[in-house]
This record gives structure tokens, C-alpha cells and sequence, in this order.
């Protein structure tokens, strides 16, 4: 016969799961305002049943709980990971665009373009009156002046491109940071989970910190039979495994000590170079801009005012000033940049000859060595993306290519096959770019005339007209003409940047709509709805009132019995 014991314990048994039931229906509403939790639930089943005897069949033994799961969709977080790494990159764009537009803001008469007018207009002056005290003063003015904007202009983007490199070198901390709480988690899950048990909140975290990092570049996820993750990079380089977490760390670069490079520890202590593995989210938004982008512009900018320095000291030189004096240049010379490639094998570096043979004539275009045997080397010109072909080289000698270009340049010794250098004569251009102090301490060096003869301004007036023509993109600096302006090259940089921040600003508003949507199902599916958890609270509580019901009423058919025994 069934047991009057069985009905009790039954009961229990319901008291129990119902009770736990609301524990969790309560956990949820603690949680409503947490955007990293996931609402979870008891699953019940009934309880095995049994056939007591004189029973005509099975007999239910009540109900059990047998997990606490979480409303989860695998595909769905892994499509808001990757949404992370998009949102970071294309946020971090539009920030650094912003503060690049307002940089090269030509709204005003105070930019670059408004400078270049001023600066010809007062050499047009100068022709017709060479003698002109105040010409000559105004001249001199508008050259510091423009140049002083060139000075602004390669400052605020090199400390743009500093500040860039700092965002990066501090986020590597915070990186190392996450996937070492990472492992902690993976630890943890695996240890709970071993025993049947669901880690839930462990795993709420584990997915908030796998988040943030995808926030810093494109991370893959994978979830062993262990219950263990492991994080790579796009490019497949791991930062996490299991139980064990990759460091990373940075290094002042050999070729450009304003920034660092991203290096990568192995399980056996050796370190490579990672850098190129982040790819988007901020990471790679932050190195794009500061290694691509942000260089871009200035070797445009240092072009622009190398070619300015060049040709107005070529024209200035050739005149004569009030003293008779001839020769003189307007601007400060340019000077000769060498990098060695920070992969290269070898200690060959450059020689002290390295200079400007030819300043009329000098190639402002920047150029990279790679070499390509015993004393031969292939030159790519990385202002225009041509390749020069093969050239021969000899240790301690002039390259003859580069004499060509009106560069002296040398090699110490023979380098290794695929060792890099880079040439540029142009080299900081904008950031050096100066008046002569001889033509500012003395005004007579002034260079309007072709010749000593008093009243010539036609020196100056051919300073003026460099205003119109097409100097810029010449394929030689000897050849007649180029493709464009002073004003038409600077203005291609403007619109560039203006292009690109706007994208960034499109690309960005773009995201958080694809944001808006993924949180949105992410909330229908894992979130915590008060009305829901009310009808639960409300259902569960009855239920324990109910369970709670029954053992009072087997507690009374028990003293009936009792009773009857007495």
C-alpha cells in the first residue's frame, strides 16, 4: 500500500524545489539593472516513480530540481563579441578624425591656405618696390608666420600619433589584465561544473571580460570539452588556453622611437613580434591611424613644405639682395633622414656622408632600400609606389642612384639580404621649417633683384608666380611641371582628412544602430523581464504555500492514526 510517509515526503520534496525556485526568481530581480547577467531558471522534472505494494501502478514521488540554467544564445554572444571589435574601432576613428579635422581647419583665414596668399602676396609686394623697408618686413613676417603654421601642423600630429602610441602601451596592461582574470574564471567554471554544477555567475563574468577584450581587437572563442575557452587573435596568435594566459608587452621601436611595437611571450619565455596581429577593435584602429594614417599626413605635409623650401631657395639663391649679396636662402636647408628597418639582420647603418648634394635639384620622395644581394639592392619609391629596379652598391661609397636624386648617401658595410632602409630628404620638412636668421637679422639679404640694379623686383615676382604653378608631383624636380599647387596639394590633404572623418563619423553612427539591435535580442532572450519574475514569484509562492499545505495535512491524518491506536 502506498505510505503515508511517501505523501510527506513528497511534500518535502516540493517545499524544497519551490523554495529554491523563488531563490532564483529573486536572484533575477536583484539583477534586473545588471546589463552582464543572464536571467536563469530552475529546470524541474518529476521525481522517479515507484510501485508500492497493492499499488494498481507507479506512483509519482514528487518533484525535483535538477539545474539551474541560464537563458543563453551561443551564436548570439558570439555575434556581440565581434560587434565589440567593430564598435571599438570605428569609435576610436571617429575620435582621432575629430581631433584631425580640428587640426587642419580651414574654416578661417588664420590656416594654411590664408598663409600661402599672405606669404606670395607680400613677395608681389616686395616686386614692385624692392627697396621697400616695409615690404621687406612684411616678407619676412608672413614667412614665419607661414611657416610657424607648417611647425603647429607636423607638432599637433606627432603628438596625436604620441598619444595614439600611449593609448596602446597602457591598454596592454589592461589586456594582460583580462585574460589573466580569464584563466582565473576558466579555473573556477571548470572546477564547479566537473561536479555537475552550472558556474553561472562565473560565466556571466567570464562573458562580460571576454567583451572587453573584444572592445580591444577581434578575438575567436572557443569552448573545449572542459569547459575551458580559449582566446586567439584574427590571425590565430592564442592569448588565453585553458589555464594559461600569453603576456604581452611593448618596445620602443629601433626605427621610429615615438612608438612601440606589441611583443608576444611564449610558454617558454620567447617574445615575438605581435603587432600586426590586432586587427580591429581599438587596437587596430589606434595602430592603423598612428602607423598608416597619421604618417601619411605628414610625409604629405613634408613634401609640401620640403618643395616650398626647395624651390624658393633655388629662386632666392639666385637673386641678389639690396647689399649685393647673393646665394642666400630664404628658408632654413633641409636635411636628410635615414631609418634602419627595425627587422634587419645586420648592423649596417648609414655614414656621416649622408647629405644634400644638390639642393636645386634634390628628390623630396621618400625611398626604401631592401637588399637584394652582395652590393645590389632594389629601390621602391614610397611617395608614388614605383619600383626603380635593381641598382649595385659599395661599402663606404656614394650610391649612384641617390646622387642622382642629389643625395649623397652611404653604406657602412656590406647588409644582409633583406635588410630595409629608408631615404628622405625631405625629412621633418614641415616640422624644422624656418626662416633663415641671416634673412631675419638683415633684410637687406632679401634677394628681389636678378641683378644689383636698384629698383629690380623680377627675383621676387618669380617667387610670386611659384604661387600658380604646378609644382607639386613632379617626377623629377627638374621637369617643367608637376600635377598640382601648393594650395591644390595641401587641399587634397584637408579633404582627405575631412573624407575620412566623416566616414568614421557615418561608419561609427552606423554601429551603434547594429548595437541597438544586438542588445535588443540579447535582452528578449537572456534579460530579466520584472512582469515575468512577477507571474514566477507569485506561481512559486502558491506552489509552497500548497506543498507547505500538504504536510499539515498528512501531519493531521498522522494524529488520526495516532489517535486510533489509543
Amino acid at each position: 500500500m502506498p505510505s503515508i510517509y511517501g505523501t510527506m515526503n513528497t511534500a518535502k520534496m516540493a517545499l524544497i524545489t519551490h523554495q529554491l525556485s523563488l531563490e532564483v526568481t529573486g536572484q533575477n530581480i536583484s539583477n534586473v539593472n545588471n546589463p552582464n547577467f543572464t536571467r536563469q531558471e530552475v529546470q524541474l522534472e518529476a521525481a522517479f516513480p515507484i510501485k508500492p505494494g497493492g499499488s494498481p501502478g507507479l506512483i509519482g514521488t514528487g518533484v525535483r530540481a535538477t539545474a539551474i540554467v541560464r537563458r543563453y544564445d551561443q551564436f548570439l554572444e558570439g555575434q556581440r563579441v565581434l560587434n565589440q571589435a567593430n564598435t571599438g574601432y570605428w569609435e576610436s576613428r571617429d575620435d582621432f578624425m575629430a581631433r584631425l579635422e580640428t587640426v587642419f581647419n580651414e574654416s578661417s583665414e588664420s590656416g594654411l591656405n590664408g598663409l600661402f596668399n599672405e606669404f606670395f602676396l607680400a613677395f608681389q609686394d616686395l616686386a614692385f618696390n624692392p627697396r621697400g623697408l616695409t615690404e621687406r618686413t612684411n616678407v619676412t613676417a608672413q614667412g614665419r608666420s607661414m611657416s610657424t603654421m607648417f611647425q603647429k601642423l607636423a607638432g599637433d600630429v606627432t603628438n596625436m600619433r604620441v598619444d595614439l602610441d600611449t593609448k596602446i602601451t597602457s591598454s596592454i596592461t589592461e589586456i594582460n589584465r583580462i585574460t589573466g582574470e580569464i584563466v582565473d574564471l576558466n579555473i573556477a567554471i571548470h572546477e564547479a561544473e566537473t561536479h555537475g554544477v552550472h558556474a553561472n555567475d562565473f560565466r556571466d563574468k567570464r562573458e562580460k571580460l571576454i567583451r572587453e577584450l573584444g572592445n580591444y581587437a577581434e578575438v575567436h572563442v572557443v569552448e573545449d570539452s572542459n569547459n575551458q575557452v580559449t582566446l586567439s587573435l584574427k590571425n590565430g596568435r592564442t592569448l588565453a588556453i585553458g589555464q594559461t594566459a600569453f603576456e604581452l608587452s611593448t618596445r620602443v621601436r629601433s626605427d621610429d622611437p615615438m612608438v612601440s611595437d606589441i611583443y608576444w611571450k611564449d610558454t617558454d619565455g620567447n617574445y615575438f613580434n605581435a603587432t600586426s596581429d590586432f586587427v580591429n577593435g581599438k587596437m587596430g584602429a589606434w595602430l592603423e591611424l598612428r602607423d598608416t594614417d597619421f604618417v601619411n599626413y605628414l610625409d604629405r605635409l613634408d613634401q609640401l613644405a620640403g618643395t616650398m623650401i626647395r624651390d624658393i631657395n633655388s629662386l632666392h639663391s639666385s637673386g641678389y639682395g639690396l647689399d649685393g649679396s647673393t646665394g642666400v636662402n630664404f628658408f632654413g636647408p633641409l636635411s636628410v633622414g635615414t631609418t634602419v628597418g627595425r627587422n634587419n639582420t645586420s648592423p649596417t647603418a648609414f655614414t656621416g656622408a649622408t647629405a644634400i648634394v644638390d639642393p636645386e635639384k634634390v628628390s623630396l620622395n621618400k625611398y626604401q632600400i631592401t637588399i637584394t644581394g652582395a652590393g645590389t639592392f632594389s629601390v621602391t619609391d614610397l611617395t608614388t609606389g614605383a619600383s626603380s629596379g635593381a641598382a649595385t652598391y659599395a661599402a663606404g661609397t656614394d650610391i649612384p642612384f641617390f646622387l642622382d636624386k642629389g643625395i649623397r648617401i652611404q653604406l657602412d658595410s656590406l647588409a644582409n639580404v633583406g635588410d630595409t632602409f629608408t631615404i628622405h630628404a625631405g625629412d621633418n620638412a614641415a616640422l624644422n621649417m624656418a626662416v633663415n636668421s641671416t634673412v631675419v637679422s638683415d633684410l637687406n639679404k632679401i634677394a628681389a633683384g636678378l641683378s644689383t640694379l636698384q629698383g629690380d623686383g623680377d627675383n621676387a615676382l618669380r617667387i610670386a608666380q611659384l604661387q600658380n604653378r604646378m609644382t607639386m608631383g613632379k617626377s623629377d624636380p627638374m621637369a617643367a611641371s608637376g600635377t598640382a599647387t601648393f594650395a591644390q596639394h595641401y587641399n587634397a590633404i584637408v579633404g582627405d582628412v575631412g573624407v575620412s572623418g566623416k566616414t568614421a563619423k557615418s561608419m561609427n553612427a552606423q554601429q551603434e544602430v547594429v548595437n541597438f539591435e544586438l542588445e535588443n535580442r540579447h535582452e528578449q532572450i537572456a534579460g530579466v523581464s520584472l512582469d515575468e519574475e512577477m507571474v514566477n514569484l507569485i506561481k512559486f509562492q502558491h506552489a509552497y504555500q500548497a506543498s507547505a499545505r500538504l504536510i499539515s495535512v498528512v501531519d493531521e491524518m498522522l494524529q488520526t492514526l495516532l489517535g486510533l491506536g489509543k
